[in-house]
């Protein structure tokens, strides 16, 4: 089923910056709001906090974030029930893109 994004604030983990470009031109396209965070070790954590409050879908690139951002993703969406993406290749996220979104 299609994930309506209009008005809704998306927040896209990880380094892979091809990725990270498709998905912000998606989320945006269907009129939502991109937040990013690079998800490195020793990046600003409370930032990655920040963010994750703020967003309303957080989409994590599994194999290109820091063990401790992975698991402060997991954390806050399971505590916090916001829908979580796990991405494992970055190529996934055309699929977001396609199917997943609407436009």
């Amino acid at each position: 089923m299609p994930i309506d994004l209009r008005e809704k604030s998306v927040l896209c983990v990880g380094q892979d910056e091809p990725a990270t470009i498709v998905a912000q031109h998606a989320i945006e396209k269907a009129g939502g709001h991109f937040l990013y965070h690079g998800g490195r070790d020793g990046e600003d954590d409370a930032a990655l906090e920040a963010s994750l409050t703020a967003a309303d879908m957080v989409i994590c690139q599994t194999g290109c974030v820091s063990h401790d951002a992975y698991w402060r993703v997991q954390d806050h969406c399971k505590r916090t029930g916001k829908k979580c993406v796990l991405v494992e290749q970055a190529q996934a996220l055309h699929f977001v893109r396609t199917r997943d979104v609407v436009v």
